[in-house]
């Protein structure tokens, strides 16, 4: 593969977008050893807050004796420590935010292992109640791993994978990625769902903008052999679409980062020679990556993070990690003329190793985004970690991204599909903006479903939907910055006999002229449009028929709203 060496990929001279930060104090974030964290707003009050998974040294001797998890609710842009979780707590973790019931409330998952007990590892899911979580399920669980939450199955609830190691009675240690899937009555697991990894990280996503997700995962496999393999989702099984170059101790983090509409990452780690690696991987549209290895600037054992920290509308990233035991935080920030990533030399952020944790967010909501690092301090003779927050000092602004402005929603067969367009931004190129999908079972609800996706369109199955949904959809930038909502559209969910009988028939389709429209209700308005999601001009010949002679031949949205307040639309091709 093509690789891109630092004298090419990285300009290491003066920057005109060099950024800084500054620390802020923040007295109640405990020195975390071994952790993990995850961000949210996890009680609805415009702030991020964090829930810190790890372990601590409780009687200040220089050793961690203690594992603990806290979460920390932001007030303002001040942290404070909210609730403790005791005995179930666990460090060398993962931790993720779940609304695994879809009320509204982001709950939490939690996987490791505790001081109480070295062997049993521990899963935990803990449900949000809306003033403080409480421990619905305590299941075996894994460490030297890590989660991913997604909607596997487009059933509208949301589903997660648990990657690592699993010590079992009589069988010893196994290497599984486990699928827990959502249902209205718990979660399924699917044990050994793939082969997995320890030491390593993984992803669920739609490489190729099919709307099926696929699964990219490295580390080290049951054999103690590093890996790193792409597969793609066919109807719904992984198969094995190309290997890339072997690699453990790994963390990755996704985006569009050159403005094509197709997700790459950048990943940190180690290589099968056990030095340090960064590269960054560009995606082609079809899940093939090239590699664009960031020579001399390899860290290992912890963590990267994307996100626009100079505010152009262009992704950028920040890796903290190992290097011949010194602590290390870089920033790279992309430079869309050049297409290249430029490392930032004048960042003021404090040196932070492995064995942590490393979030990116606006925790002060001035619309900037800063950094939270948990880690290892190699320069301390004591070898104690560090947790700091740094906050983003830009003065450039960002204004909120627009929401789409066309949205059509499909019935088809078995499943809805949805699609969108018209969304912009100020800095965000069109193509890398992504997109929260919310639909609900009455108008403002999310009780359907409730997460990001990062295409243009989305499907839903039919099978447990109710007979009508309310959707909307909020654009983000690369800034983390959401838009407001689309205006609402609702879609009545037919059955099959429904559909056979349905009160609007559009014929003929294929059409060459004239479109007929048979109902018993008048038509209020009739809408086309192009796969573009841009509208169409129809010449209307009568209430019921309209002229599409003079469209060119291709794939069209027919949108039919009727007088009694029914909307239909369908699918329509022009011969």
């Amino acid at each position: 593969m093509e690789k891109l060496y630092t004298s090419l990929f990285i300009l290491l001279g003066c920057m005109s977008s060099a950024q800084s930060f500054e620390e802020v104090d923040q007295p109640a974030f405990q020195k975390f050893y071994y952790s993990a964290a995850a961000v949210a707003d996890a009680n609805q009050d415009g702030y991020q807050d964090v829930f810190f998974t790890g372990a601590i040294d409780s009687n200040n001797d220089n050793n961690v004796d203690l594992t603990s998890n806290t979460f920390y609710k932001n007030v303002g842009g001040v942290f404070s420590a909210a609730q403790d979780f005791g005995e179930n707590s666990v460090h060398l973790s993962a931790v993720k935010y779940i609304d695994f019931d879809n009320d509204g409330l982001l709950d939490v998952v939690t996987t490791g292992l505790s001081y109480n007990d070295v062997v049993n590892y521990r899963h935990y899911r803990w449900k949000n109640t809306g003033s403080g979580f409480t421990l619905a399920d305590n299941l075996p669980g894994k460490i030297y791993g890590g989660f991913d939450v997604f909607d596997f199955n487009h059933d509208g609830k949301q589903d997660y994978a648990l990657n690592g190691i699993q010590y079992v009675d009589n069988v010893g240690f196994t290497y599984n990625l486990d699928l827990y899937l959502n249902s209205k009555n718990g979660f399924q697991k699917n044990e050994a769902w793939a082969n997995g990894t320890q030491n390593g990280s993984f992803k669920l996503i739609d490489l190729n903008n099919d709307n099926e997700l696929d699964l990219i995962i490295n580390g080290f496999d049951q054999d103690q052999n590093p890996v790193f393999i792409v597969y793609k989702n066919e109807n719904g099984t992984f198969v094995e679409k190309s290997r890339l170059p072997e690699l453990s101790q790994t963390s990755m983090s996704f985006a569009d980062f050159n403005g094509d509409g197709f997700q790459d990452f950048v990943i940190a780690g180690q290589n099968k020679d056990y030095n340090e690696y960064l590269a960054v991987y560009l995606n082609d549209g079809a899940g093939n990556f090239t590699e664009n290895e960031i020579t001399q600037e390899g860290l290992s054992g912890g963590s990267v993070q994307v996100g626009d920290f100079n505010n152009d509308g262009f992704y950028d990233f920040v890796v903290i990690g190992d290097y011949d035991y010194t602590s290390h935080t870089k920033v790279f920030l992309y430079n869309p003329q050049l297409q290249k990533f430029e490392k930032d030399e004048n960042t003021n952020l404090y040196n932070v190793g492995g064995s942590g944790a490393l979030a990116v967010f606006d925790y002060d909501n001035d619309g900037n985004l800063d950094i939270l690092a948990n880690g290892f301090d190699w320069s301390d003779p004591n070898y104690n970690p560090v947790t700091k927050l740094f906050r983003n000092k830009t003065t450039v602004a960002n204004q909120k991204p627009m929401p789409p402005a066309i949205l059509m929603a499909i019935d088809e067969g078995n499943k809805i599909n949805f699609s969108w367009s018209g969304a912009t931004d100020d800095k965000t190129p069109a193509n890398s903006l992504i997109y929260e999908f919310s639909a609900g079972s009455e108008p403002g609800k999310s009780d359907v479903a409730k997460y990001i996706v990062t295409t243009k369109n989305w499907y839903l199955n039919k099978a447990e939907l109710p007979s009508k949904i309310y959707w909307r959809i909020k654009s983000i930038d690369a800034a983390k910055k959401y838009s407001d909502p689309s205006q609402e559209k609702e879609i009545a969910v037919l059955g099959v006999s429904d559909h056979q009988y349905s009160t609007v028939a559009m014929f003929p389709n294929p059409v060459n002229n004239v479109l007929n429209i048979s109902t018993k209700s008048a038509v209020q308005s009739f809408n086309l449009y192009n796969l573009a999601g841009q509208q169409i001009q129809a010449k209307q010949i009568s209430n019921k028929q309209f002229d599409l002679s003079q469209l060119p031949n291709g794939t069209y949205i027919a949108e039919v709203r009727l007088e009694n307040g029914e909307t239909v639309t369908k699918k329509l091709i022009k011969n």
